[in-house]
């Protein structure tokens, strides 16, 4: 079973090797691949990412550029697309980076066993404004990303990992300044990390397991209710969850195999349904959670 336990300090020093790794060696050497001038005529943005390998930062930039993209590597060494369209004052950005040796999917589970993947020497960082709320497609295959959405005003979320692992948080403590309608986060055979997903503000979130692992740090009660769907085929998820202030019910769905571990503060009030002691049915700022695993695991674990 993948362990799906990151502890903070592990998540400091993986923004941190990212940041180290773009622009700790050669700052002189660090290029702008790809840019979009700031319009205040846009409405939204609408960012279709995909990554096929090496690590990747997304986070807030300092101008007001939809998007900007450095690397210190030779565009030129990847397959990659770039491109965008508007209407009504919508923008749609699609971004594809891929490396032109890239692997197998047999070469992929390959790298994670014997961990001879370099992902330092293949390394971007995609810098996004404040000003603009987004909606956010981001795809990785191997490697490693990191995902500070700090500041930024997201209207959703999506990310797919096929076998990277991806850490995704509010590093800065700057929330989301709007509601967020949906979070949605799948993973093969990665691992992924979701630090203080209680400042996205989001009322829908979906997350979707196969044979990896995912921690979904939910530690803080939410200001707006949220709907958390965890689905878990052979892979393990943690869910850290707030130790009172809280209302909060888990709904599992039946299944000889299922292995879902709730704290000693949840009781069952009718089949396969449970409440926390601080339920409350009218609860504005209620968690509530539709569980589904086949033969993997689901842990509910309070804030210490």
């Amino acid at each position: 079973m993948l362990n799906c336990t990151f502890h903070r300090s592990m998540w400091r020093y993986f923004f941190s090797l990212g940041l180290v790794c773009l622009f700790g060696s050669s700052l002189a050497q660090v290029k702008k691949h790809f840019k979009i001038e700031s319009n205040n005529r846009y409405k939204t943005v609408t960012l279709n990412y995909n990554s096929s390998s090496g690590a990747c930062y997304v986070g807030p930039g300092e101008s007001d550029e939809p998007i900007a993209v450095y690397s210190d590597r030779d565009i030129d060494e990847f397959n990659h697309t770039f491109d965008k369209s508007t209407y009504n004052n919508s923008l749609e950005i699609n971004l594809s980076i891929e490396a032109k040796n890239k692997e197998t999917f047999s070469q992929s589970i390959s790298s994670r066993v014997f961990r001879n993947e370099k992902p330092e020497d293949n390394t971007w960082k995609v810098f996004l404004t404040e000003d603009i709320p987004y909606n956010l497609n981001l795809t990785y295959g191997v490697g490693e990303a990191y995902i500070d959405l700090s500041s930024i005003k997201v209207n959703s979320f999506h990310v797919r990992t096929g076998s990277a692992d991806v850490n995704i948080g509010y590093l800065t403590d700057m929330p989301n300044p709007v509601v967020m309608d949906t979070f949605n986060v799948k993973v093969d055979l990665g691992n992924v990390t979701v630090r203080k997903l209680y400042m996205a503000k989001a009322q829908n979130i979906k997350t979707e397991v196969g044979f990896g692992s995912m921690m979904l740090d939910l530690s803080e009660p939410p200001t707006v209710p949220s709907h958390v769907r965890a689905s878990v085929g052979a892979g393990s998820m943690e869910i850290l969850i707030p130790k009172s202030d809280c209302s909060i019910i888990v709904r599992v769905k039946d299944s000889m195999l299922c292995d879902v571990h709730l704290t000693k503060s949840f009781r069952e009030i009718s089949d396969n349904v449970y409440v926390n002691d601080a339920y409350d049915e009218d609860s504005d700022n209620q968690l509530s959670f539709d569980v589904d695993v086949s033969l993997g695991s689901i842990t509910f674990k309070e804030k210490r």
